[in-house]
């Protein structure tokens, strides 16, 4: 079966970001009250040797709350849908929402 270019470059582009999603959720807590409203964006290679651009962004998960969430981004300038994303909460314990 000859799968579409689109629906291989999404496949690659999942990959990408779930890999930097479980590197980003090994950081603690404690480093994630510092990036409270302080993006990050970095370039990232998949393996087919493309590259993209990752944003990470931290907030406060809800008004009052301690938890934090973080909204991860994945962009390419290339292909038709360009922005990825997934987020995920973490709380003081360390434990994910």
């Amino acid at each position: 079966m000859i799968r579409s270019p689109f629906v291989r470059e999404t496949h690659e582009r999942r990959e990408v970001l779930d890999e930097e999603v479980d590197k980003l959720q090994e950081l603690p807590y404690s480093i994630w009250t510092g990036m409270i409203r302080t993006p990050l964006s970095r370039p990232v290679s998949g393996r087919d040797g493309r590259a993209y651009r990752l944003s990470v962004r931290a907030t406060w998960a809800a008004s009052g709350s301690e938890d934090i969430r973080i909204v991860v981004t994945l962009q390419s300038a290339r292909l038709r849908r360009r922005l990825l994303r997934s987020s995920f909460v973490i709380t003081p314990d360390n434990t994910f929402l």
